[in-house]
């Protein structure tokens, strides 16, 4: 497989992932991560890879289940961050915490809206508040399991059963830390 990672008919290549990963790696040599819990080596490559993998399930979902993220949805949902923050200078100390790439943070930002959206859909439906995540995870297992997603072994294994990637024999992915 050339690809780093096949969901559905989108591709997205190992060098697309590891440009992300070179991208987090890179901002952590401007914040202090002292205290921080940082994902490195395969563990952020696999991070990545089921990044990519969500953020292509989560827009099917989205479609299919007629929720809309617009724009501007996203736009309001940074400037909340931005504010809890306390100021747009706080924003890369919180995304390298986060072991999220600044190039994805509107991905996941409009992935979030999409699943508050599900879960406020499924208590609508009369589900409680706090079985409505599993509702909208359980989706994200069948909605994955039709997709026939292909994962390059050296991110891992795709494990349908939980929707995730997990850690495989095979990592013969470089990444490179950076001191």
């Amino acid at each position: 497989m050339s690809s780093g990672v096949k969901v559905g008919d989108q591709e997205f290549t190992s060098a697309e992932i590891q440009k992300t990963v070179d991208e987090i790696l890179a901002s952590r040599k401007n914040v202090d991560t002292s205290g921080m819990d940082l994902v490195v080596g395969p563990e952020l490559l696999r991070d990545q890879a089921q990044f990519f993998i969500v953020r292509v399930l989560m827009d099917k979902i989205a479609k299919d289940m007629f929720v809309t993220v617009t724009p501007a949805d996203v736009a309001a949902r940074r400037a909340d961050v931005i504010t809890r923050l306390g100021s747009e200078s706080e924003l890369p100390a919180a995304l390298v915490g986060a072991n999220l790439a600044a190039s994805n943070f509107e991905s996941y930002l409009r992935v979030l809206i999409i699943s508050e959206r599900l879960d406020e859909n499924f208590i609508k439906s009369g589900v409680s508040e706090s079985d409505a995540p599993k509702f909208v995870e359980q989706l994200v297992i069948e909605t994955a399991s039709k997709m026939g997603i292909k994962v390059n072994s050296k991110y891992g294994k795709w494990n349908a059963d939980n929707a995730s990637i997990q850690a495989s024999d095979a990592t013969d992915g470089a990444v490179t830390e950076q001191p």
